[in-house]
């Protein structure tokens, strides 16, 4: 059984744990339509339904993080978009704490890489409740501990493979709650410039070649800069275009 007695929540943030459940972010949805306030944090100790970006399956085994958090918006979806850059700063600095490496990285548009690897997952879904007339943004999270996924179009690595460790999902989930609470204040008492400059002084990449895939095609270019939106900037032979969704690929 997990020690949930070592999770110390900032004020305003509660809490509930499943060992097995489909999916943290379904989950959520089922607490708000049954009168869950914002800041409640789902986590399970096993998905059997985990997705990531784009549809694709997250492998969710025991031993690794799968949470969910509930964040009341006020339905301005362009607005709502900035917390992926908020949850992958709060993601950074609770890897960062694990690991004495400066080589914890975020990797736009939200992951976050050690070593250029990935361990970590963020998907934001938008959430209306009608029942209640408001509007939700569901930041799910899943963080490799103590194991990776192989079969992945990116390499990957776990928590305790860096760290020479054995830290538990648990202990992770403890800083993320921390971290997490401490950068959705800065989001909303400083705005999202702010988080756009902590996030570009800790991405991979600006200022060099990266390959961007889309849907139908992919993109070249130096990675310039994120607009006032968080766009990706992307220098193609010296025209600038906007990415606001796609895969990154670095050249090194």
């Amino acid at each position: 059984m997990d020690d949930l007695t070592k999770i110390k929540l900032p004020d305003g943030f509660d809490h509930q744990a499943f060992l097995s459940i489909d999916s943290t972010n379904k989950e959520a949805i089922r607490k708000i339509e049954a009168g869950a306030m914002s800041g409640l944090w789902i986590t399970a100790s096993e998905q059997t339904g985990g997705r990531g970006r784009g549809g694709r399956e997250w492998v969710s085994k025991p031993g690794n993080l799968y949470c969910s958090l509930i964040q009341e918006t006020d339905g301005d979806i362009q607005k709502s978009s900035q917390l992926s850059f908020v949850a992958a700063l709060a993601v950074r600095d609770t890897i960062a704490s694990f690991i004495n490496s400066e080589d914890v990285k975020c990797k736009w548009p939200n992951d976050v890489l050690v070593s250029g690897m990935k361990i970590c997952g963020i998907l934001l879904e938008s959430y209306r409740s009608d029942r209640k007339s408001k509007n939700y943004i569901i930041i799910g999270v899943g963080i490799n501990v103590e194991q990776n996924p192989d079969l992945t179009i990116y390499a990957t690595t776990h928590l305790n493979e860096q760290a020479n460790d054995n830290f538990s999902h648990i202990d992770v989930f403890s800083i993320l709650a921390q971290k997490m609470s401490e950068w959705v204040s800065i989001w909303q008492k400083q705005g999202f410039s702010v988080i756009r400059k902590a996030w570009l002084d800790h991405c991979k990449g600006l200022g060099e070649l990266i390959t961007v895939r889309l849907p139908n095609k992919q993109l070249v270019g130096r990675f310039i800069d994120l607009d006032a939106t968080g766009a990706l900037m992307l220098d193609t032979d010296g025209e600038t275009k906007l990415i606001h969704s796609g895969d990154v690929f670095f050249t090194n």
